[in-house]
């Protein structure tokens, strides 16, 4: 198949569009990407990225079309047009840049679902079938981050919303938790598909010692708690730092914190108040394809969201990948996330936003020795081949965008079909 695929985030950054993108082209699909201009999740331009140069690519098998970005920032409204202008730049984009036209598009849709404007403008124009993946639910992702509660504004939203899920030909949700949250607006069940998160195939478990160029960085004393990611609000570091208060005993016991983002100069400097920073080990940023020498030095895995409604119906990324290279987790998360942890027996879980709670199963997985935390770390493993590989979720994948081109094809000989048939004659 040609596919479009539309997203606003691509290599460099670090999300798994890359990989979805990579085992297309390996399943032998012609994949054309329109994305941004990599400015995620700092907010600037990444070095060697502009609106003026390196917006046509050819990578590693696949073209790559960056369409006009407005960086999003460090603010609310800067957030708000960076949202805005990607629909409107990605449709001008496709009118120009996708030739012949594409047998399938698929909307990879981590915020916004603005983006699905860019899909639908595709199957206005040239009948394009249209396969969303919806990885956070809107409106109610949007009116939290933005702090929306103006209830005619809400209304426009979901309203908005509704419209757009109604027009995918098929809608693939990322956790069987937001069914329901789909399927309100109206979308036929049988147009509702489940499409989990995986890792990369290089997430395998590690020893240390298959990784010593990370000996240097990562500490190596005591017990490493790790987390990595997008340090932001939803991330809810309120909580991870309240929870290293109530530990300060434990001298044994150090934060390792891989990754960046816009909440980690508030994070650093409320540690810094709190007289922590002995405690907290702030390494940066590192490519995706590094993370597993990575983790391998850490002892726990450290994943949490806010008490957010909304964020009990998703399963973190992060999730998929600690189970995979075997990691015992640790867990500050609510619903969904923390049910298939506890189901998975991969790790402890403690209810959002309850620093006691938090620290307490710290305490525990510290205390519970190298055996125990082993038998986490493969029940993980054994429960993501199980249920998240990748041979499982990108074969559904492909199925969905097969069975969605497919529609294309009966639609035309329907209307063949109907041209052909004799006046007055019968079915």
């Amino acid at each position: 198949m040609k596919i479009a695929f539309i997203s606003q985030y691509f290599f460099p950054e670090q999300f798994s569009n890359t990989a979805i993108a990579r085992d297309l082209v390996a399943r032998g699909h012609d994949v054309h990407v329109f994305t941004c201009v990599p400015n995620y999740p700092a907010g600037v331009f990444f070095e060697g990225y502009s609106n003026a140069s390196r917006r046509e690519e050819e990578w590693e098998g696949m073209r790559i079309s960056r369409v006009y970005t407005l960086a999003r920032g460090k603010t609310a409204a800067a957030l708000l047009l960076n949202y805005l202008a990607f629909p409107v730049a990605a449709s001008w984009t496709l009118s120009r840049r996708l030739a012949p036209a594409a047998d399938v598009s698929f909307v990879s849709m981590p915020s916004p679902l603005l983006q699905a404007f860019a899909g639908l403008f595709l199957r206005w124009r040239t009948g394009t079938p249209c396969v969303y993946w919806v990885q956070d639910i809107w409106p109610e992702s949007v009116t939290y981050t933005l702090g929306i509660h103006n209830r005619a504004v809400v209304g426009l939203l979901n309203a908005l919303c509704g419209w757009l899920y109604r027009r995918a030909d098929i809608v693939m949700i990322q956790s069987a938790a937001f069914h329901s949250m789909i399927a309100r607006f109206g979308v036929p069940e049988e147009r509702i598909r489940l499409l989990p998160n995986t890792a990369p195939d290089s997430y395998l478990p590690m020893a240390p010692q298959d990784a010593p160029e990370y000996a240097g960085i990562v500490p190596q004393d005591g017990f490493r708690l790790m987390f990595a990611g997008n340090i932001g609000e939803s991330q809810d570091f309120d909580t991870l730092i309240a929870a290293a208060g109530l530990l300060r005993a434990r001298h044994d016991l150090c934060w390792v914190i891989v990754g960046s983002g816009r909440d980690q100069a508030r994070a650093q400097k409320l540690i810094a108040e709190r007289g922590l920073e002995d405690r907290f080990h702030f390494l940066g940023r590192f490519p995706e394809t590094e993370m597993p020498k990575l983790f391998a030095h850490a002892d726990a895995m450290l994943v949490s969201l806010k008490d957010i409604p909304i964020f009990s119906l998703t399963v973190p990324y992060k999730v998929q990948c600690y189970m995979a290279c075997g990691k015992p987790i640790l867990a500050s998360l609510s619903g969904e996330g923390a049910r298939i942890i506890e189901e998975a027996e991969a790790g402890l879980a403690v209810p959002a936003g309850r620093p006691e709670a938090l620290a307490d199963a710290i305490t525990r997985m510290m205390d519970t020795g190298p055996e125990a935390r082993a038998a986490y770390a493969g029940n993980g493993r054994r429960y993501f081949e199980a249920h998240y590989s990748p041979e499982q979720v990108y074969g559904a994948l492909e199925c969905a965008l097969h069975d969605a081109a497919g529609r294309r094809t009966e639609r035309r000989a329907r209307r063949h079909s109907s041209r052909s048939r004799p006046a007055g004659g019968d079915c």
